[in-house]
């Protein structure tokens, strides 16, 4: 009797599973003309884990191997989080010097923001603003 009562339920949270992963990878396949269109090209992602798939063991092939088919910098999403990989030697020193004061910015976390650490503490202002100098 208890195989019969649960299997309504069962069939729910399938039907329930089953509409949360087609509107994720709709949603997913929408984005990326908008987002692709300011970072560089990179491999198709999966809904959910993104392109965590392709990096193996070893990063620093995988990332040689992509490298030869998407260039030398590439976007990566990496479970939630965009990530663009550089894997020439000249795009690092040009992205570097050209860039970095961007890339001096640290990611301020939501837990920091609720106490408003990041307007007092040193440690999470940015390197250019006038009461880091």
């Amino acid at each position: 009797m208890d195989i019969i009562s649960g299997q309504p339920m069962f069939l729910l949270f399938c039907f329930i599973l089953s509409c949360f992963l087609f509107f994720t990878a709709a949603r997913s396949r929408r984005s990326p003309t908008q987002v692709l269109s300011k970072s560089p090209p990179g491999p198709p992602r999966l809904p959910i884990i993104g392109n965590i798939h392709l990096v193996g063991k070893n990063p620093h092939h995988s990332f040689t191997d992509l490298s030869k088919t998407y260039g030398p910098v590439m976007s990566l999403k990496l479970g939630y989080l965009n990530s663009v990989v550089i894997t020439s030697r000249d795009a690092a020193r040009e992205v570097l010097k050209a860039h970095d004061q961007i890339l001096s910015g640290r990611y301020i976390t939501q837990a920091t923001k609720s106490n408003n650490h990041h307007e007092f503490s040193v440690g999470w202002i940015h390197p250019s603003s006038p009461r880091f100098r």
